[in-house]
């Protein structure tokens, strides 16, 4: 397992949700999903870690204090997809995280993901 953490800021757009892309350092999947905000955030805001456009692993906020952790909800379909640094689709080397529009500008969004490794292959050349 390893874990990614990232510290973004959201809620600079007049409108609309914001999107983030971060690579993949290996191949794995999203194993779990905690989030934070440096501010109150209002009901059903969302984050969504997505591979290309499909939800992986999602969080909907109830209306709370700032500092709270919120634990993501994998998808039961899509929780498996696997990112890949060396796919030929450049959308699964990449995950995609969106922010719903937030009411507070420039909140600081702390996201720490963690991911299973384990779906990576290692194989040593063969002679024929």
């Amino acid at each position: 397992m390893i874990n990614l953490n990232f510290l973004v800021t959201a809620g600079a757009q007049v409108a609309g949700a914001e999107t983030f892309y971060f690579p993949v350092p290996v191949r794995g999947i999203v194993k779990s999903l905690n989030v934070s905000f440096d501010t109150a955030v209002a009901s059903n805001d969302t984050l969504d870690v997505q591979r290309d456009s499909t939800s992986v692993n999602k969080i909907t906020t109830g209306a709370t204090t700032a500092g709270k952790v919120y634990t993501g909800t994998p998808d039961t379909t899509n929780k498996a997809l696997v990112f890949d640094p060396d796919s030929t689709t450049e959308a699964y080397k990449m995950l995609k995280i969106v922010i719903s529009a937030l009411a507070a500008k420039n909140t600081v969004v702390g996201i720490d993901i963690e991911y299973d490794d384990s779906a990576a292959i290692t194989q040593d050349a063969s002679e024929v």
